[in-house]
């Protein structure tokens, strides 16, 4: 149980009252590594650490929130790019991008100006690309094939479009 104590820190404790197992230290054996634990009083602890009593409450605890996660998906519009490729057309050049909705498996072509005569549009597309790009995960990228299998969620529709990163 998470909970803040009387000097309004963060603490953690069982509702019971009984000690925590903190782990200490990380020791290397012949047969693996060892967790070394201390029982303490209620320690300090980051929010989303999660101590089960044994392998079936943490199997129940992880399937609860692999559910979460995937409730949490779908409500974002999350997406998985499935094809990119480039195109040229007179002095214009393109990224098609094809993504997949995590949720319903619906497919959609998302068309990004790369080049441009006019500064504004290739100025415009860009930066919407480096957006795409970014929601990614990726800083650069040299090859269209580098986007295939990442995921990401959007906000919006159309030209109002805005894409984040998805912690899948």
């Amino acid at each position: 149980m998470l909970y803040k104590d009387p000097s309004g820190r963060k603490g953690c404790g069982f509702m019971d009252g009984s000690p925590v197992l903190t782990p200490t230290r990380i020791e290397r054996t012949p047969e693996g590594r060892r967790i070394r634990f201390a029982e303490g009083k209620r320690e300090l602890r980051q929010i989303g650490d999660i101590f089960c009593a044994n392998s079936e409450t943490a199997g129940l605890v992880r399937e609860a929130i692999n559910e979460k996660l995937e409730r949490d998906r779908a409500a974002a519009n999350a997406f998985k790019v499935v094809s990119a490729a480039v195109s040229s057309r007179l002095r214009y050049c393109f990224i098609h991008v094809t993504v997949a909705s995590v949720a319903t498996g619906a497919t959609e072509t998302l068309s990004f100006t790369l080049e441009a005569p006019g500064y504004d549009v290739q100025r415009d597309g860009q930066a919407e690309f480096g957006r795409f790009v970014d929601a990614l995960g990726l800083t650069e990228i040299d090859d269209s094939d580098l986007l295939v299998g990442r995921t990401a969620t959007f906000e919006g529709a159309g030209e109002s479009r805005i894409f984040r990163r998805w912690p899948a």
